[in-house]
């Protein structure tokens, strides 16, 4: 694909259940979007089509996910959704989504993006994106007005037609992305980053560029903090800095996206009980699949208590 110019509380049972990472230490908020709505404040409240701008379909109906998506629309539609509660100098965003293609063949085009120290009101901030043909790019918005604060990275195979962990690091002036598949450690150094003091502070967002008609970006979580996260181990399938049992129920979910079956089972069962830092915890048992109902009502009985690029389109 060619390459433009685009625009552009932590519940904790429940994060065990459904799998974002969870920093209780950090302000920031965190949202799986399992309610069927995003502009309910609960966990959080969502603004979508800022200025009018980004008309679509913002969909968390189904209680899974949310669903950005114009079908009918054409070519080359946005959508854009933040955050009002959370601003940050230092803003660390991470978002798993992936995009589902069209049913024509040719239609598969498209952009996963989060958006860091955004100003909703003049459509300002930081863009990271991932397309469906691998290119990870990081640029400014402007007022719309885009520009690449550098040259985009091929990651090839590692694209946003399946899923995907992206995050956009923002500290000081060090600007850095990272794109990596769940199951998978996240990458050691970014694998794309720049130098910038445009926007100091801001929000959060997420973001969805569809290069081809009727196709749909959907986002399991998203997730922002004014701390660094940790880093994933093998294993943890749901990001949240351990291996147990709540890795256990991401992986048998959906076990092709999360090393396979037997192998993704493997590699969360040889990590077991192993905390951010490594090392195992002495004597943890591992369930076996049979084993893990207990576990699993005990998790829930917790959960019951607690209460690409964008296109230059303002310019």
């Amino acid at each position: 694909m060619s390459v433009g110019t685009r625009f552009l509380q932590l519940p904790i049972a429940l994060s065990l259940l459904v799998g974002s990472a969870l920093f209780v230490q950090a302000a920031g908020w965190s949202d799986q979007f399992n309610d069927g709505s995003i502009t309910d404040g609960n966990p959080v409240t969502w603004g979508t089509n800022p200025l009018g701008a980004f008309p679509g379909n913002y969909d968390a109906s189904s209680g899974m996910d949310l669903r950005l998506s114009a079908p009918g629309g054409g070519n080359n539609n946005q959508l854009v959704a933040w955050v009002d509660s959370f601003s940050a100098n230092d803003m660390y965003i991470r978002a798993k989504g992936r995009i589902l293609p069209g049913p024509l063949p040719e239609e598969d085009g498209g952009n996963l993006a989060l958006l860091g120290r955004l100003d909703n009101t003049t459509i300002s901030g930081y863009v990271l994106y991932l397309d469906s043909g691998g290119t990870l790019g990081l640029q400014l918005s402007l007022g719309g007005q885009l520009t690449d604060l550098t040259p985009t990275v091929e990651l090839g195979e590692l694209n946003a037609l399946g899923d995907v962990i992206m995050e956009l690091d923002m500290a000081v002036d060090q600007i850095s992305g990272f794109a990596w598949r769940p199951g998978e450690s996240k990458p050691a150094s970014p694998q794309i980053s720049a130098s910038s003091v445009a926007f100091l502070s801001g929000k959060a967002g997420i973001a969805y560029d569809e290069d081809d008609d009727n196709t749909t970006a959907v986002y399991d979580w998203a997730m922002a903090q004014d701390t660094p996260f940790v880093d994933a181990l093998a294993g943890d399938f749901n990001a949240d800095g351990k291996v147990d049992a709540a890795d256990y129920v991401v992986w048998r979910k959906d076990p092709s996206a999360h090393g396979g079956d037997p192998a993704g089972y493997n590699t969360w069962r040889m990590n077991f009980g192993t905390p951010t830092g490594g090392g195992s915890l002495a004597g943890a048992a591992v369930p076996e699949p049979s084993g893990l109902v207990q576990l699993l009502a005990a998790v829930l009985g917790v959960a019951g208590l607690t209460s690409g690029r964008w296109r230059s389109v303002l310019g």
